[in-house]
């Protein structure tokens, strides 16, 4: 079974993960972290390593909001002593389908799955309508 941590700014996470069980339902194997306007980011490191080892970094894939932010910066320290696998840029749709799924494929499987419906769940509408 694979297991999820979203670390991300603010309540994005949290709410990531509400709006996916109004469509989705129950989803289970999931914690988020949310850094908040004047939280310490020592702080907040200390809390992805603790969450990561309550887990476990076996069959985890940690989400967070954005390349190059303090949430993606704390988990990156963490990646060169552990084994889970990291995705930047997450997203409802790539969000919901790797929540369907992750009970289905393995975690090369998942993975290859995130990159390739991570580029399909951006649309440029204006290409897809003709306007008058």
């Amino acid at each position: 079974m694979i297991n999820i941590l979203i670390v991300s700014h603010g309540d994005f996470g949290k709410e990531l993960l509400k709006s996916s069980e109004i469509i989705i339902g129950k989803i289970d194997n999931i914690e988020c972290i949310s850094f908040n306007l004047g939280d310490n980011y020592a702080d907040l490191c200390k809390k992805v390593q603790e969450s990561i080892e309550r887990i476990g970094d076996d069959d985890l894939i940690v989400f967070t909001d954005m390349y190059g932010g303090s949430p993606f910066n704390s988990v990156t320290k963490l990646m060169k002593d552990k084994k889970f696998f990291h995705i930047t840029g997450v997203n409802l749709p790539l969000f919901i389908d790797i929540a369907i799924n992750k009970n289905t494929y393995s975690m090369d499987e998942i993975a290859e799955k995130i990159i390739k419906n991570g580029k399909k769940s951006i649309v440029f509408v204006n290409d897809k309508f003709i306007f008058d």
